[in-house]
């Protein structure tokens, strides 16, 4: 996504510096600026999602039922909101990021 944002810059400012705003170029920087800002704010917004996510895994409100003795019997609704498995190796397998033990690091 960086990648992609990196390369619109370079389609974008090569518009918006014009040499009519020379030496100033004023719309250019203004252009830029608006970039950098919504980066940031993005930023801020994924940090402040993954914070939360965290939180809620901490809670245990992610919690996959983890059951192989009675595998296949009537599903509660913990399990079928987040999942049962019989191995908490299977879960991981499975779920990837979305397992209730993996943490997002910032």
């Amino acid at each position: 996504m960086a990648i992609g944002w990196a390369n619109l810059n370079g389609a974008v400012s090569s518009n918006v510096y014009r040499a009519q705003d020379a030496p100033w170029y004023r719309l250019g920087h203004g252009i830029m600026l608006a970039y950098i800002s919504i980066g940031w704010l993005c930023s801020a917004a994924f940090m402040f999602l993954l914070r939360r996510e965290n939180e809620r895994r901490d809670r245990g409100e992610r919690d996959e039922v983890i059951d192989s003795d009675n595998f296949g019997e009537d599903m509660s609704e913990l399990a079928l909101k987040n999942g049962r498995f019989e191995t908490i190796d299977d879960a991981r397998r499975e779920k990837g990021d979305e397992w209730s033990q993996f943490r997002y690091t910032l």
